[in-house]
């Protein structure tokens, strides 16, 4: 497989990363927009909503840093 087809392949996967961790967050909205404004934090499932947007951010840094690589390969060498 050739370096070409490699980063073709991480990138389809990292970017189906992202968008599966985007589903997550997506998947609290209804929910979380629903709450009476009643609601006190201490009903919250906040450890679930950090876990959701946690791996949502750790896969869109991960799909920046793989982009930011891909453009350093090529970008001439000075």
């Amino acid at each position: 497989m050739s370096d070409e087809t490699n980063a073709v392949l991480a990138l389809k996967n990292a970017w189906a990363g992202a968008v599966t961790a985007g589903n997550g967050v997506r998947d609290l909205n209804a929910a979380l927009q629903a709450l009476p404004a009643e609601t006190t934090i201490d009903q919250l499932d906040l450890e679930r909503y950090h876990q959701v947007v946690l791996a949502d951010a750790n896969a869109a840094q991960a799909l920046r840093g793989l982009i930011e690589q891909l453009r350093a390969r090529l970008a001439p060498a000075s």
